[in-house]
């Protein structure tokens, strides 16, 4: 009676469904911010590589002496470097493939962060649903029970016999009221992932999926992951800066135009100045920049190379396992679920009319609660398995 008031006494609890959970996920989880702001560092990068040089301007002042006097000359200049070798062009093509990639990772990493709240999602259905069997069960054993009562006012049953179905509704109300805790933990943490105060409730039943697309065309899809994707162009972004950086020995010219002015006693004579300047790549040919572009590549590659190999693993043995899941649910709902109230009915009826004992009436409970909550434990295990295989694709399915 004590459990039954207090689920009376709990107020009611907002609902949320999945699709509108997604969306106020990615909108407030900061770790989505997070993914953002690298795509966002990325695109810099190639603000970075579209730069210029800035040309630069002098004025300089010579005056040789000759018998005391002076012959002043007066200098304006322009210098004007540009590249010829295209290591520009190439750098630019790099951070462009590098914001490609952080784009494909933040892709991967947002699907991991919706699963992962997902996975609180699917916790708080099962413990709402695991709070509604042990309700339901409590009824019939508190039915039992009234059964008990009555057969020991007729002095049908012990007194040992009444206390026993007592004892087990008492075991009972204390799985209820664990049940009962976790549920509003669970509501607790799917509300502060969408950042709204108190508790939140799933909408969800955990109903099992209709059906499961061919493994070949999740193959086809998983071929495409995220981060399978980032690790080939952080690869193709190193092979570019790598042939940016082996055209080091290309001298980069300086064009210098200008005008000049020389005192000659009474009269200034003007003229202009023009020249060329290269520069001798002696000890910078770009080597420091190979060798950290080849790491990259080095380090793109085998990223990929391991991608290329687990994936196709992952998403076989998650196929399977969510495939003979969900077959091991039905299976369960089909030859044990419908049976529970019949096999009840027929207990409750053998121990009124004295043809059973208290033992056998309550391992019919126990058997049908177990059963049902083991018919639960299967759907949530199904939606578990059907957001990992999402996880091995790379895409909500």
């Amino acid at each position: 009676m004590l459990a039954a008031r207090v689920a009376q006494a709990q107020p009611s609890v907002p609902v949320i469904d999945e699709a509108t959970f997604v969306t106020e996920l990615e909108a407030k989880d900061p770790r989505l911010a997070i993914a953002a702001a690298k795509v966002a560092a990325a695109r810099a990068e190639v603000a970075v590589a579209r730069v210029r040089p800035n040309p630069s301007l002098s004025i300089e002042r010579e005056e040789p002496y000759v018998d005391g006097s002076g012959l002043a000359t007066n200098y304006l200049r322009l210098m004007v470097p540009f590249d010829l070798s295209g290591r520009r062009g190439l750098q630019i093509d790099a951070a462009e493939s590098g914001v490609r990639a952080a784009t494909s990772d933040a892709t991967q990493t947002k699907l991991e962060l919706v699963v992962a709240a997902l996975h609180v999602f699917d916790d708080c259905a099962r413990a709402r649903m695991t709070v509604e069997i042990l309700t339901d069960s409590r009824a019939s054993l508190v039915r039992a029970v009234e059964i008990a009562r009555q057969r020991g006012k007729a002095g049908d049953v012990s007194g040992y016999e009444i206390q026993r179905f007592e004892l087990e509704l008492a075991g009972h109300d204390d799985d209820l009221a664990t049940a009962q805790l976790e549920l509003r933990r669970a509501r607790a943490q799917l509300a502060a992932l969408t950042g709204r105060p108190g508790e939140l409730d799933a909408s969800t039943a955990l109903e099992l999926p209709a059906g499961v697309p061919s493994v070949e065309s999740l193959l086809a899809k998983a071929s495409d992951r995220g981060d399978l994707r980032a690790a080939k162009l952080r690869g193709e972004a190193a092979d570019r800066r790598a042939r940016a950086a082996g055209r080091g020995w290309v001298p980069t010219p300086t064009l210098t135009v200008g005008a000049m002015t020389v005192e000659l006693g009474d009269q200034t004579g003007t003229g202009y100045v023009a020249g060329l300047a290269l520069s001798i790549p002696i000890f910078d040919r770009g080597q420091g920049d190979r060798a950290r572009a080849a790491a990259d590549r080095h380090l793109a590659g085998a990223e990929g190379r391991w991608l290329e190999q687990q994936i196709p693993r992952s998403v076989q043995v998650a196929h399977g396992t969510l495939v003979a899941r969900i077959e091991q649910a039905r299976k369960l709902a089909t030859e044990q679920l419908d049976r529970l109230d019949v096999i009840l009915r027929g207990a409750e009826t053998a121990f009124r009319e004295g043809k059973a004992s208290v033992v056998e009436l309550l391992d019919a409970h126990r058997a049908a609660r177990t059963v049902r909550i083991r018919a639960l434990d299967l759907r949530y295990q199904v939606a578990r398995d059907k957001r990992e295989l999402e996880l091995a694709v790379g895409q909500r399915l």
